[in-house]
């Protein structure tokens, strides 16, 4: 688990936006300086998408399994509209979000790319090193009560502890739909956070959409609300992991680390997250105004401060893609 937990806890460059993806950004910026907030024209198609189609979900019909699976070359996602599917498709649309039960799991698919470090010297990471790889499956009892994973191939079950939208469906759908309201939900949620507390929300407002099956009227509050959170940028004009034309909502966090959440273009739907470092960063143990301590000689003393690694701007630090997402009865089942 150790393997999961580091590349967790950390996602190829973006390509430049283009000139009228950047002039957007401007005008964007022009406002914001000028004291409004202008709604980008993603997030207008978005709220007509949820609107119209109510997240338009195909159901296969074993096994009372809802699925949204993700190929490794093309994607099935929500139509944008009912009349742009095929008619064979079309029958099978739910137009009303189907929720799961209590007693059903949410079972998530990724496909992560990433750096593990050993911490056995100084390593040093630019856009030539090497990423590792690995699928994490995931389920989640809809209650809140029990997550499962596999640990060498083992099904595991645990109590997930601290309760949140990420893994509980029924605090999920009671969230509110306003995205003022769910914005401040999330900082009171969040409010041990301190200094860095935006930072933090908009990492959990991204794994809330990779974790979970987010209902269409929540999910376009998620992200209005984003757009509410100080230098967040939008590009119209990236690419996702998988090299596919892609919206990327993002931000820079800690300081070095552009944290994109990458959506379909044409319906939104979520696809996968991709973290690059912005600038040059050392990564120092502990971190600066961090007091850590070890114990030598049988006493505790304070940690001598080190260098475990660097990493060159431009590289990836960690990048994954959604592959399947779906509601199974048992931990274990896949969609």
């Amino acid at each position: 688990m150790k393997d999961v937990e580091t590349l967790r806890e950390a996602w190829d460059r973006p390509e430049p936006p283009s000139p009228a993806a950047q002039s957007a950004a401007r005008a964007a910026l022009l406002a914001r300086a000028a004291g409004r907030r202008p709604k980008p024209r993603w997030l207008g198609r978005r709220l007509t998408v949820a609107a119209s189609v109510a997240a338009s979900v195909v159901v296969i019909a074993t096994s009372a399994t809802l699925v949204q699976t993700v190929g490794r070359t093309e994607p099935t996602h929500p139509a944008a509209s009912a009349q742009a599917m095929p008619p064979t498709m079309v029958a099978t649309v739910q137009k009303d979000f189907p929720p799961p039960r209590d007693d059903q799991w949410i079972y998530t698919e990724l496909r992560i790319q990433g750096h593990n470090y050993k911490g056995r010297k100084v390593e040093q990471l630019t856009p030539q090193t090497p990423l590792k790889s690995m699928v994490h499956e995931f389920w989640a009892r809809a209650d809140g009560k029990r997550v499962a994973y596999k640990v060498n191939g083992k099904l595991m079950t645990s109590n997930p502890g601290e309760r949140s939208p990420e893994n509980t469906y029924a605090i999920l759908v009671a969230l509110p739909t306003d995205p003022d309201k769910l914005l401040a939900r999330f900082r009171k949620i969040y409010s041990m956070r301190g200094a860095d507390q935006d930072d933090w929300i908009f990492e959990r407002f991204a794994v809330t959409l990779q974790a979970n099956i987010v209902p269409p009227a929540l999910e376009a509050a998620i992200f209005q609300a984003m757009t509410k959170i100080p230098s967040v940028k939008v590009n119209e004009s990236a690419v996702d992991v998988e090299g596919r034309p892609a919206l990327s909502v993002s931000r820079v966090v800690d300081g070095w680390r552009n944290f994109e959440i990458l959506l379909d273009p044409a319906t939104y739907a979520f696809r996968g997250r991709r973290e690059t470092a912005a600038v040059d960063h050392e990564e120092r143990v502990p971190r600066p105004g961090v007091k850590a301590f070890t114990i030598k000689d049988g006493k505790r003393v304070p940690m001598p401060p080190r260098v475990e690694w660097t990493i060159q701007k431009g590289t990836v630090w960690m990048m994954s893609t959604r592959t399947a997402v779906g509601v199974v009865d048992q931990a274990g089942q896949k969609p």
